[in-house]
Order: C-alpha cells, then sequence, then structure tokens
C-alpha cells in the first residue's frame, strides 16, 4: 500500500482494491449480511387522526449546503474503483439527478490510481446540478506522506460540493489490507481545513459515534455528521464473508465476532443532536422513507439509504436500465409525504428534533436511558 502516482505523491492504494470493491457490491446483494437488529423498528410515530393539511400541501424539500433539493434523501456512498462500478454510479447519478436529491459516492481512494478515475468522472457528468459528496478515508488522511493534493484530487474528481471523511477503524481492522494507525489524522486533518473552504462531514461506515467523539470532532471543525450507526448492513458481516476462513491463526473469525458492533443509528443521531446543531444525514439501517421521518424527529436533516439502491441499481445494470432505481426513489417520496401527513407535520423543517412525535420499545429504550457516551 504504497506507491507514488506520476505526480509524485504517495497513494495508499494496493493491487486489491478493485477485487475488493466489486467484493464489497456483490457480498450484500448474494449474502445476508446485515445487522441482527434494526433499531427502527423499535420507534412508532405517534398517529394524528385529522390532519390540519391537504396531502398536496405537504412540501418535502429542503437546503443541503445551499442547494435545494426535493426531499431529504441522499443515496449513500457505496463505490467506485470497477468496470462495473462505473455503469452502477452511472445509474445512481442519473438518477438521483433526474429527482433532485443528493447523492454520496463510494471511497475515492482507487479513483486517485489513474485508470479507475472513470468509475467516478461519470458522476457529475451524469448529475451536473445536484450536491455530491465525496469520500475518503481516515486511513489515508492518517498517512505519515499524506498531501493536501490528494484531498484536492478526491474534490476535483467528481467536481463535489461537501467531502466526507469516513471513520471506519473495525473495517480497517479487519481487513488483512486494512490501516489500522491513524494517529496522525487530527494534525493532518487541520492542514486540510486550514485549506479547503468547502464542506467536511464526518462519516462513520456502521458503527455510530458516541458523545466523546462528537465533541471532539466539533471541536476539529467539521461542517456536518454522516450517523453510519449500527443497524444496516455490517461491514463485519462483509469481511467474514471475504474472509473465508483464509487466517488459520485463530480459533474464530474475528468479523464474526464484531459482527454487530457498534452504536444503533438512532442513539447515534440523538448524540449528535444534544451537542451539535450542524447537518446530519442519518444512515445505517433506514430502508423506507417512513424511516427517514424518524431519522429527522430524532433530529437529523436528511436521511440516507444504500442498500435499497445497490438493490436497484443491480438490477438496473443487469437490465440495462435505470427505472428501478428511480421508482426506488419515487417510492421513498410516496412515504415520507404520507408519513409527514399521518403526524400532522406540514414541512421537513417542523419536524426536525420533534421527539414528541415518537415513542421508543425494547432494546432501544433501554440503550437511550443508559447510553453515557
Amino acid at each position: 500500500m504504497n506507491f507514488l502516482n506520476k505526480k509524485g505523491y504517495k497513494i495508499v492504494v494496493d493491487k486489491k482494491i478493485s477485487d475488493r470493491k466489486i467484493e464489497h457490491l456483490k457480498i450484500p446483494i448474494e449474502s445476508d449480511v446485515q445487522h441482527k437488529h434494526n433499531y427502527f423498528r423499535e420507534i412508532k410515530l405517534i398517529h394524528n387522526a385529522l390532519p390540519e393539511y391537504d396531502l398536496n400541501e405537504i412540501d418535502l424539500s429542503v437546503d443541503f449546503f445551499g442547494k435545494t433539493i426535493s426531499a431529504p434523501i441522499c443515496i449513500a456512498g457505496m463505490t467506485g474503483g470497477h468496470p462495473i462500478a462505473k455503469e452502477i454510479n452511472k445509474i445512481l447519478a442519473y438518477a438521483a439527478e433526474k429527482e433532485n436529491i443528493v447523492l454520496g459516492v463510494g471511497s475515492q481512494r482507487a479513483g486517485i490510481e489513474e485508470k479507475y478515475l472513470d468509475s467516478y468522472k461519470i458522476i457529475r457528468s451524469e448529475a451536473p446540478n445536484i450536491p455530491i459528496i465525496g469520500n475518503i478515508g481516515i486511513g489515508q488522511i492518517s498517512d505519515s506522506k499524506f498531501k493536501n493534493e490528494i484531498f484536492k484530487e478526491c474534490i476535483h474528481m467528481i467536481d463535489a460540493d461537501v467531502m466526507a471523511i469516513h471513520f471506519n477503524a473495525l473495517h480497517e481492522l479487519l481487513q488483512d489490507e486494512g490501516n489500522t494507525n491513524f494517529k496522525l489524522f487530527k494534525k493532518h486533518f487541520q492542514y486540510l481545513r486550514n485549506e479547503f473552504k468547502l464542506p467536511i462531514i464526518a462519516k462513520e461506515t456502521g458503527n455510530g459515534f458516541n458523545k466523546e467523539i462528537i465533541n471532539k470532532l466539533e471541536i476539529l471543525g467539521f461542517d456536518g455528521f454522516d450517523v453510519g450507526g449500527l443497524g444496516g448492513t455490517s461491514f463485519a458481516a462483509i469481511e467474514s464473508k471475504r474472509d473465508n476462513n483464509k487466517n488459520k491463526e485463530y480459533s474464530r473469525n474475528p468479523a464474526t465476532l464484531f459482527r454487530d458492533w457498534g452504536i444503533p443509528t438512532p442513539v447515534s443521531i440523538l448524540n449528535i443532536r444534544e451537542i451539535s446543531k450542524k447537518m446530519i444525514i442519518a444512515t445505517g439501517g433506514l430502508r423506507t422513507g417512513i424511516d427517514i421521518v424518524k431519522s429527522i424527529a430524532l433530529g437529523a436533516n436528511l436521511g440516507g439509504i444504500a442498500y435499497n439502491f445497490l438493490i436497484s441499481a443491480w438490477s438496473d445494470y443487469k437490465q440495462k436500465t435505470n427505472i428501478n432505481t428511480i421508482k426506488e426513489i419515487k417510492t421513498l417520496k410516496n412515504e415520507i409525504r404520507a408519513a409527514l401527513w399521518l403526524v400532522n407535520i406540514k414541512n421537513i423543517n417542523d419536524l426536525i428534533n420533534k421527539k414528541s412525535k415518537i415513542i421508543f420499545l425494547g432494546d432501544l429504550y433501554q440503550w437511550i436511558n443508559q447510553e453515557g457516551g
């Protein structure tokens, strides 16, 4: 994981990245790698029998870092760095542009290696107007030879409106090719913060944020958060599938042991909103428009979904169409509108942090009452 590109900058990319990218696409489609517990099932919206507004008055539009989008929906970052990923990204970008929602991209680590650039560049060419979130990992920024130029290349690759830095400590720990040296992150992040004025958000990848870390990230100067909590796709479970018992050194597979490690998405949203007034994207186990509405009532600004769009885009890729992905966005919008009407809320901003509209049950109730950050 140590070579120079033609500009002379050290890039943390290895020959296995392209294979890993396609495995990360296929395994969630072909195998059960979801967390065992989805905590959104333990949130109930409180029904209002007499809505004060007509259904067609419900306004789903929201502001996302200065751009107005049609609904509080983000296609969460998934993929890049492989020829198939290029086709998936093309489908996702076209659909997001047509429906005017936010699009996140997968880790751009592979895009730094020139032969994989097209799988990322296709995104902005298909989606010239919508907000696009770039994506680079804490492992890359923590590298001792990291240069700000690498971050700049990621921005220019997709003409990003926002950059996400993904925090994936567990994922890196479980990969043979992972990077587990993060000591230099704060120092290098300050270099980025001083040079780049575009919004930078902190993104977890399935294990959530506690209050202590949120406080630290606030002080560092992040502009928002992508929750990435426990409850959706488990990257530990994906690594367990990738491992195939290759590591004979231990009596147990650590990826299996850590499958359900983390802080539930709803708890992470509450943690962040207690401390920060900044943008929150809720990701980690959201599957319907009702889940998005629940997230916003908890304090998020919009909801991000990857799994549904992976399934729909893969289907579109196989069928050489884009119908299924567009249909999924329209379905989410319809569900959000219906749920807002049934809780007597006219627009998204009126719902944010409206915990009076929800009740908590089961394990989630225990988490909320005992979690101390």
